[in-house]
């Protein structure tokens, strides 16, 4: 594109050298090609030229100016083009609008939008396209919807375009339903439209849709593009499919997908939270280009297979070729240092953010803090950290430090801890049930039967658990008491035989009063259910 743009402004030379007139046409010709920042004196070159010619007056001319500047990333000049303009007909409109919503201004084009209306001016399809990613980006579900409903008056629901918008719109605002809804009605072997639908299932959590309608595009033969792999690839690493996300990668080279970003990003995120380190390490080394989701994701894969001492060496290589660190590659380190013991050197990485890089700690950074000081047993220390902490935490640094005194049977520490929680109104069953434990070690029954009220009265729930297992290709979930799966019963069955075994052979479960599962906790637990 940028090599038509150099093209396109030699050939306008060329013209002028040869005293052919500029008329409205050339000139709005040129400025549609200047589609990027490293043009904006160009353009400004030839606004000059259009002041000077008397061109204003030609509404294509004041369109493509608008489109040049916000292209350029120049909105205020963008703006100031527009209302300068007299004569604005739906294209100026739609240039300001998707302007706005492609530079991260999308109340700004919401509003535009909205005024567009009230003076009158008819949308056409790019202005709605424009209008509906602005809802995409700002997750604004209703708007998003009105927009839906005026489309559809106006009849542009037969668009491609148009609903593919609508498909990632719905999507990204969590109403996975309606975009399926509307990628259903469309059936249409579109890449960018099956792109939209998929990506909008990983994105909310729902990667076995993804996986299974990913299976029916390639069923159907259409041809994924880099986005759709990046997609794909998430999904296999959220459900921890190791096998079937190899199998993934040996699709995108089989399409001629290179490692740029976002595939070799995306490969090397899905091998390390797989933990398969070695295949990671691979891709990331061979990825000509490495961006800080790449470093990070190496980094914390590193960090939870128990190679610590190489995440921060990988830490220390990154900041020698010059990338610069963000606050998830400070989650990451810290973690490092929690798993491996390393207190004085977190402390060091935890002050040197705000110091060197000018990065806010947040609650994930000190989490991680409160987690290496537990694991170290310094459970003082970690008290006297949460209570001077900046932040708004909420619930959280209490239940890590709840966690650490159950390790270190720190009974009246884990009181505190417990209460503070209970203070907050936790409404997770977890914290309920080990503080009661607590408390039925140091003999306060009367706050056993507190905790215990306390708990009904605010219906606090236990979520179910749930787990799941590739095998053969395919992902097998199980949930606490589901009943559903196939195979349930020969499950079932060895599960007994197992369990038999693991008797006969002589094996005792915890007894522990305190962090056992007590007769008291089997009742709050079943009182939960």
């Amino acid at each position: 594109m940028q090599r038509s743009a150099v093209e396109a402004f030699e050939l306008f030379e060329l013209m002028r050298q040869e005293d052919e007139k500029e008329n409205e046409f050339v000139l709005s010709s040129v400025l549609s090609a200047l589609d990027d920042p490293k043009f904006l004196n160009t353009g400004r070159q030839i606004h000059s030229l259009t002041v000077k010619k008397g061109l204003l007056v030609f509404v294509s001319v004041g369109n493509a100016l608008v489109t040049m500047y916000a292209k350029c990333g120049r909105l205020d000049d963008a703006l100031k083009t527009f209302e300068l303009s007299g004569d604005k007909n739906s294209i100026t409109w739609s240039a300001m609008i998707t302007g706005y919503a492609q530079s991260g201004d999308s109340l700004k084009a919401l509003k535009l939008f909205s005024s567009m209306h009230f003076a009158g001016i008819m949308p056409s399809e790019f202005t709605l396209v424009g209008v509906l990613n602005a809802c995409s980006d700002i997750a604004v579900l209703e708007e998003g919807k009105q927009v839906h409903g005026y489309l559809l008056k106006l009849g542009y629901e037969s668009q491609v375009y148009i609903m593919t918008a609508l498909v990632d719109m719905y999507a990204k605002c969590g109403s996975t339903l309606d975009a399926r809804k509307g990628f259903d009605y469309l059936q249409e072997p579109d890449m960018v439209l099956w792109t939209s639908m998929i990506g909008g299932y990983v994105q909310n959590g729902e990667n076995e849709n993804a996986m299974n309608l990913y299976g029916r595009m390639r069923i159907e033969g259409i041809m994924p593009n880099e986005l759709t792999m990046a997609s794909i690839l998430k999904a296999c690493l959220c459900l921890a499919a190791l096998e079937q996300g190899k199998q993934i990668h040996a699709c995108t080279i089989k399409h001629g997908f290179g490692l740029e970003v976002p595939i070799g990003s995306a490969l090397s995120t899905m091998y390390a939270k797989c933990g398969d380190m070695e295949d990671g390490s691979l891709v990331f080394r061979r990825m000509q280009w490495r961006d800080i989701v790449s470093w990070n994701a190496m980094i914390s894969g590193l960090a939870q297979n128990g190679n610590g001492n190489e995440a921060l060496e990988l830490f220390e290589e990154m900041l020698l070729e010059g990338t610069e660190p963000d606050y998830i590659t400070f989650v990451n380190i810290l973690s490092a240092c929690s798993h491996m013991g390393l207190v004085d050197r977190g402390w060091a990485y935890f002050n040197m953010m705000s110091d060197k890089f000018g990065i806010d700690q947040r609650v994930e950074h000190y989490a991680c803090m409160v987690d290496m000081l537990g694991r170290a047993g310094k459970l003082d220390e970690a008290k006297e950290f949460i209570e001077s902490a900046t932040i708004d935490h909420g619930m959280c640094l209490w239940r890590i430090l709840l966690s650490a005194c159950r390790n270190f049977r720190n009974y009246e520490l884990g009181a505190y801890a417990g209460e503070k929680l209970m203070e907050l109104g936790s409404q997770e069953s977890s914290a309920y049930v080990l503080l009661s434990s607590i408390y039925v070690a140091l003999g306060r029954l009367e706050d056993v039967e507190r905790v215990r009220r306390m708990m009904r009265l605010r219906g606090v729930n236990k979520e179910p658990g749930c787990s799941w297992i590739e095998l053969k290709g395919g992902v097998h979930v199980f949930v606490v008491g589901d009943q559903l799966h196939p195979e349930i019963k020969v499950i079932r069955e060895e599960l007994r035989m197992l369990s038999k075994q693991m008797k006969d052979e002589g094996y005792q479960p915890s007894s522990d009063s305190v962090f056992g599962t007590s007769y008291i906790d089997q009742e709050l637990i079943a009182a939960c259910m």
